[in-house]
C-alpha cells in the first residue's frame, strides 16, 4: 500500500471516528442499560446510584441480576466511563460517557477487518470490505449504544486476525497475542467459543506440518480466558458451568416475529432465523456483493489461498447454533454480530471481482452515496432498516419487529417533559426503566403508578411481537382510530413509537 493511498486511508477511519463522536447523543441508552450499568458498578465495587430505588423496573429487576454471568468486560468498560467521565469529571453527559466506549470498539472493529482483508487479500478488498461494515446500517446504529454485541463483533474479529497472523508467522509473541485476544473476547461475549472451531478446521486445512506454537494456541488461549475469567468472580468455575443454562432460560419463551409467524425463544425457532434477518436487513449492494463474494469463495475452497476458507468458516460456523430449534434467539441479528465482518468481507470479495470494470467503479462511488443516504434517512434509528425484499420498512411491518432495542422512547419521553402538566401519570409499556432515565423527576414519581389504560399518557414502543404480553393490541388501535395519538417517532411513515392520551 503506497503512501498516498495509506494516507487516505487514515483520513477515512479519522474522518468515520469524529462523526460518529459527533452524532453519539443523538442515540439513547439501550433496553439493556441498567442491567449491564450496575453489574459494571459492581464488579468495580461502587455503591449503586440512590435514583435506583425510585426507577419502575420490570422482572428481573437488574439490582438482582448483577451476578448474571455475562461477560465482566461489556458491563465494566461502559459503567467505568460513565464513573469517570461524567460521575467524576463531570465533562460528559452519562448517556454519552457510558456510550462513548461502543464507539471506538465499532471503530476500531471496521479498522481491524481492513487490515485482515489488506494483509490476506489486497487494498480493493479492505477498502470495499471496510466500508462495507461502517456502512452496514445494523452495524452503525449499534456501534453508538450496544454494549454488548458491538465489543463482541470486534474482539472476534480481532481474534481471528491474529490467529491468522500466528498461521503466518509462527512465533512467541504471534502466540502470546493470538490467545490474549481470544481470552479478551470470550470475557466479552460467550459468542467466542466459535473462535477455536473456527481457528482449528482453519489450521487443519493451511498447515502440511505443524507448528507447536500454533498447536499451543489451543491450549494458552482456553488457558488465558479462564485467567482473565477468575478475579471477576466470587466462584469462577461454579459461575463458568453456569453460562449454557443462564443463556438457555434468559431468553426462553421471548416472542419473535419473523415473516408474520411469532416464534418461541428456545422453543421454536427455524434454522433460517439468522439468516431471514440478514436477508432482510442488508442494503442490496452489500447483499449482492456478498453472495458474490460467497459463490467465488466457495469457488475457491480448495485452492491454496486459504483465507476463502477461513471467510467461509467464520460466517457459517457461530449460525450453526441455529440448527437447533431451542436456541436463543431474540432482537434479530443482534446476537449474531460476530458473522457481520464475515458478511462485509465477502461484500468485499465481491465487489473486487468486477473492479477493472469502469462501470463496476461509478457504481461503487454510487453504492457508497446510497449506503451514507440510509443513514442519514434512518437517522439514529439505523436498525429499523429494512431492504426492498420486504417492501421497506412499511412492508416490514406486521410481518417484523420495526425496534428491538427501545431507544426512539427517548425521544418520546423528551416531548413529555416539554408537553406533560406537573404530576401527570405516565405509563411507559416497554423498557420503563431506560426510558425513565431521560424522564421530568415529577413525572418519574407518578411513572407506571396507573395501569395504561388509566394513565394520563401511555408510551408504547412497536414492537409488535410483545403486544399480546401486554394485551396492548386494541388499546392501540382504538387510541389510532379514534386520534389520540399526541406523539409519534416515524421512519418513511411507520411508527417506531406512540405517545397516547
Amino acid at each position: 500500500m503506497n503512501k498516498k493511498l495509506k494516507l487516505s486511508v487514515l483520513i477515512f477511519f479519522l474522518v468515520y471516528l469524529a462523526v460518529n463522536l459527533i452524532i453519539l447523543p443523538d442515540y439513547g441508552l439501550s433496553w439493556d442499560y441498567h442491567n449491564h450499568y450496575y453489574a459494571g458498578l459492581k464488579h468495580l465495587g461502587i455503591t449503586l446510584p440512590p435514583e435506583s430505588t425510585k426507577i419502575p423496573f420490570s422482572p428481573p429487576d437488574p439490582k438482582e441480576t448483577t451476578d448474571d454471568p455475562f461477560g465482566p468486560f461489556t458491563q465494566i468498560i461502559p459503567a467505568l466511563s460513565q464513573t469517570v467521565f461524567h460521575d467524576r469529571l463531570n465533562i460528559l453527559t452519562a448517556e454519552y460517557a457510558y456510550n462513548l466506549p461502543m464507539v471506538f470498539f465499532g471503530v476500531a472493529g471496521v479498522f481491524i477487518l481492513f487490515l485482515f482483508l489488506l494483509e490476506a487479500f489486497g487494498p480493493v478488498e479492505a477498502i470495499a470490505g471496510s466500508v462495507a461494515l461502517g456502512l452496514l446500517p445494523q452495524y452503525f446504529a449499534y456501534l453508538h449504544n450496544n454494549m454488548k454485541d458491538i465489543p463482541n463483533s470486534t474482539a472476534f474479529t480481532l481474534a481471528v486476525y491474529l490467529f491468522y497472523r500466528l498461521t503466518k508467522k509462527p512465533n512467541w509473541g504471534s502466540l502470546l497475542l493470538a490467545s490474549a485476544s481470544f481470552a479478551f473476547a470470550f470475557n466479552v461475549k460467550i459468542n467466542s467459543v466459535f473462535i477455536p472451531v473456527i481457528c482449528l478446521i482453519y489450521f487443519l486445512s493451511v498447515r502440511k506440518k505443524s507448528d507447536f506454537r500454533i498447536l499451543s494456541y489451543f491450549l494458552l488461549a482456553p488457558l488465558f480466558a479462564l485467567l482473565l475469567w477468575w478475579p471477576f468472580w466470587q466462584d469462577p468455575v461454579r459461575k463458568l458451568l453456569e453460562i449454557p443454562g443462564f443463556y438457555s432460560r434468559n431468553t426462553f419463551n421471548m416472542p419473535n416475529l419473523l415473516w408474520g409467524k411469532i416464534y418461541q425463544s428456545g422453543v421454536n425457532i427455524p434454522l433460517f432465523y439468522p439468516y431471514s434477518f440478514l436477508l432482510v436487513s442488508t442494503p442490496l449492494p452489500i447483499l449482492i456483493a456478498a453472495a458474490a463474494g460467497l459463490v467465488f469463495s466457495f469457488r475457491k475452497i480448495f485452492s491454496k489461498k486459504k483465507e476463502y476458507l477461513l471467510l467461509i468458516l467464520w460466517f457459517f460456523i457461530p449460525l450453526m447454533r441455529y440448527l437447533s430449534p431451542k436456541i436463543g434467539a431474540i432482537d434479530g441479528v443482534r446476537h449474531f454480530m460476530e458473522v457481520l465482518p464475515a458478511l462485509s468481507a465477502l461484500a468485499g470479495i465481491g465487489a473486487a471481482i468486477f473492479r477493472k470494470s469502469l462501470i463496476m467503479r461509478i457504481a461503487a462511488i454510487m453504492t457508497v452515496g446510497y449506503l451514507a443516504a440510509l443513514l442519514v434517512v434512518f437517522h439514529p434509528f439505523q436498525a429499523s432498516y429494512f431492504n426492498f425484499l420486504t417492501g421497506g420498512i412499511k412492508g416490514a411491518q406486521g410481518r417484523f419487529d420495526i425496534d428491538f432495542w427501545g431507544t426512539p422512547q427517548k425521544e418520546a419521553v423528551l416531548w413529555l417533559n416539554q408537553q406533560a402538566p406537573r404530576g401527570a401519570f405516565v405509563h411507559i409499556v416497554m423498557a420503563q426503566s431506560t426510558a425513565s432515565v431521560y424522564l421530568r423527576k415529577d413525572l418519574l414519581i407518578n411513572l407506571n403508578k396507573k395501569p395504561y389504560q388509566e394513565s394520563d399518557y401511555t408510551v408504547l414502543l412497536n414492537r409488535q411481537s410483545f403486544f399480546p404480553l401486554y394485551s396492548i393490541e386494541a388499546y392501540k388501535n382504538k387510541k389510532i382510530s379514534s386520534k389520540r395519538t399526541v406523539f409519534s417517532v416515524s421512519r418513511l411513515g411507520v411508527p417506531l413509537v406512540w405517545v397516547f392520551n
